[in-house]
C-alpha cells in the first residue's frame, strides 16, 4: 500500500481530519575549533616568505596577499607581466584548503631601494625628484603622464582579473611608498598628504574602481580625507601596523593615539563610514611580528587579547600576520578570535518531510548563523542535494540566497526540491554545500558531517 492510498483511506474512515505529515528535525553539530575559509582569516604573505609553518606554528591560512610594483609588472611599454600575478593565484588554489587572493599594486619603495615605475615612463619625461645619489625617482602624482599610464596599467590589470572569484581584494595603492599613502621614509620630501589636496589623491581612488568595478575593494586608514572618499565610494578599510602599543614610542602608539581619531574623522566626514564592513572588508595588517612581540615589545597576553578584541569589534575580515610563528604563549588568543573574524556559516537546524512519495516536492526548513562579525564579501551559491545509498545524486537544487547579505545573526530559510518519479523506494540521504562558480564545495561550515567531497550529509529521508 502506498502513502497516497494510506492517507486516501485515512480521511475517508475521518471526515473532516487534517493529517500532518511526521516531520524530522535536526540540529547538525556544531564545531567548536577554528575553520579556515576563502577570504577570511590569516594571511599568507608572499607565499608565506618562503618559510614553510606548521599549523601548531601558524594558523592555516585563507588568503594569499601580495603586492607588485610597476616595474616589475609593465618592464616594457604595453607588455604587461601577468605571469607574476597568475602564480599567486596558482599558489593559492593549491593550498588545502584553496585560498583567494588579494593584490596592491605599487609605484614606490624607499630611496635605496631604486625606481619602482619603469625606465621607459622615466623617459617620457614624468615629472618627480630624483634621490640625492639619482638611485631612486619618486614621480609626481599630480604629472599628466604619470597620470594617465597608471590608468592604463590598472585597466589592463582589471581586464585581466576583475570579477575573478578567486579575488578577494584590491588594496588601493599606487600612492606613496609600498602604495601606503606615505613617503616618511624620504625625509627630504614634504609629507605626502601636506603635499597633494585630497582631490589630487581621490584620482587614485577612482582609478582603482574604474579598473575593477566588480572586485571589492579596501583603502588604507592613513590616507587622510580619500579614506571616507573611498568608503563612500564604495570600499573596505584596512590598518597598518595594528597592535603597536609601543613599537615606536612609550608615549604614543596606533592603537589608541592614532586608529581612534582617524576612524572618528572618517565617520564625521562620511556618515555611512562605520558600516562599511557590511558591504566591503575590513584588513589589518600587524605591526612588526608576532615572535617580536614577545621578545622585544613583552606585549602582555592582555595586551594581545585587546589587539585581536579590537579586530573583532571593527569587523575585520583579515589579518596579515606577515608568515611568521606565533608564539605559544599567545596562540589561543589568535585561535579565538579566529572562531569570529570574518564570516563563519553554522546550519543550526533542518526540518523536512520523513517520508515522502516519489514525484512529490520535498520541503526543507532551514535555519543558519552566521557567528562571524562580518558577511562574506564573494559570492557563493547554498546547494541542497539527495542522493541515495551508493551516493549517486537523485536531485540538486541551488537556492536563490545570496550569502553576501548574511551579516552576523541568523537567517531561516525554505527550498522545496522536486524527488523523480522514477526514483526507486529506500531510504536517502539530505546534503549541503557553499559552491563555487565552477560548482565546487568552497565553504566550510562550522558543522560536523563534511564528506571527503566537500558536501555535508545533514539527514535522513524514506522515499516511498
Amino acid at each position: 500500500m502506498t502513502i497516497k492510498t494510506l492517507v486516501a483511506l485515512m480521511c475517508m474512515a475521518f471526515p473532516g481530519v487534517v493529517l500532518a505529515a511526521p516531520m524530522t528535525v535536526v540540529t547538525p553539530k556544531a564545531l567548536t575549533v577554528p575553520i579556515t575559509n576563502p577570504g577570511t582569516g590569516v594571511a599568507s604573505f608572499h607565499e608565506g616568505y618562503g618559510e614553510k609553518l606548521s599549523q601548531a606554528q601558524y594558523p592555516n591560512t585563507g588568503f594569499e596577499y601580495e603586492r607588485f610594483y610597476w616595474r616589475d609588472l609593465e618592464p616594457v611599454e604595453g607588455q604587461y607581466n601577468f605571469a607574476l600575478i597568475d602564480e599567486a593565484f596558482k599558489f593559492a588554489a593549491m593550498h588545502q584548503p584553496a585560498m583567494n587572493v588579494g593584490l596592491r599594486f605599487m609605484a614606490l619603495d624607499g630611496p635605496e631601494s631604486g625606481s619602482k615605475i619603469p625606465d621607459w615612463l622615466i623617459q617620457k619625461g614624468v615629472k618627480g625628484e630624483w634621490t640625492s645619489d639619482h638611485k631612486t625617482f619618486a614621480p609626481n602624482l599630480d604629472d599628466p603622464i604619470f597620470l594617465a599610464y597608471s590608468q592604463k596599467l590598472l585597466n589592463a590589470l582589471g581586464k585581466r582579473y576583475d570579477g575573478n572569484e578567486n579575488l578577494a581584494f584590491v588594496d588601493i595603492g599606487m600612492v606613496g611608498s609600498w602604495g601606503e599613502w606615505h613617503n616618511s621614509n624620504f625625509p627630504s620630501m614634504t609629507p605626502l598628504l601636506k603635499r597633494y589636496a585630497p582631490a589630487q589623491l581621490d584620482k587614485y581612488v577612482k582609478m582603482h574602481f574604474a579598473a575593477f568595478p566588480k572586485t571589492p575593494k579596501i583603502m588604507l586608514i592613513s590616507g587622510g580625507d580619500t579614506l571616507a572618499s573611498a568608503v563612500r565610494q564604495g570600499a573596505g578599510w584596512r590598518a597598518d601596523c595594528w597592535g603597536d602599543w609601543r613599537n615606536f614610542s612609550t608615549t604614543w602608539n596606533h592603537m589608541e593615539d592614532d586608529y581612534p581619531q582617524r576612524l572618528e574623522a572618517a565617520q564625521a566626514a562620511f556618515s555611512g563610514f562605520n558600516d562599511a564592513w557590511k558591504k566591503a572588508p575590513v584588513s589589518l595588517e600587524i605591526c612588526g611580528y608576532m615572535p617580536e612581540w614577545k621578545t622585544e615589545q613583552h606585549y602582555s597576553r592582555d595586551e594581545v587579547k585587546r589587539t585581536f578584541d579590537w579586530a573583532l569589534e571593527n569587523h575585520a575580515s583579515t589579518i596579515n600576520l606577515k608568515s611568521r610563528a606565533v608564539p605559544e604563549v599567545y596562540r589561543d588568543i589568535v585561535d579565538n578570535a579566529l572562531m569570529k573574524l570574518g564570516y563563519r556559516f553554522r546550519l543550526a537546524s533542518l526540518s523536512h518531510e520523513s517520508v515522502l512519495a516519489k514525484g512529490n516536492s520535498l520541503t526543507l526548513n532551514s535555519r543558519w548563523i552566521n557567528e562571524g562579525v562580518a558577511p562574506i564579501y564573494l559570492k557563493y551559491a547554498v546547494n541542497y542535494r539527495v542522493v541515495d545509498a551508493s551516493n549517486k545524486v537523485v536531485v540538486q537544487v541551488q537556492t536563490v540566497d545570496d550569502i553576501r547579505t548574511w551579516l552576523p545573526g541568523e537567517y531561516s530559510t525554505n527550498y522545496q526540491l522536486t524527488i523523480p518519479a522514477n526514483s526507486a523506494s529506500g531510504q536517502y540521504y539530505i546534503e549541503v554545500a557553499m559552491l563555487d562558480g565552477q560548482g565546487k564545495p568552497r565553504i566550510n561550515l562550522a558543522n560536523e558531517g563534511q564528506q571527503s567531497n566537500g558536501w555535508y550529509r545533514v539527514s535522513k529521508i524514506n522515499i516511498q
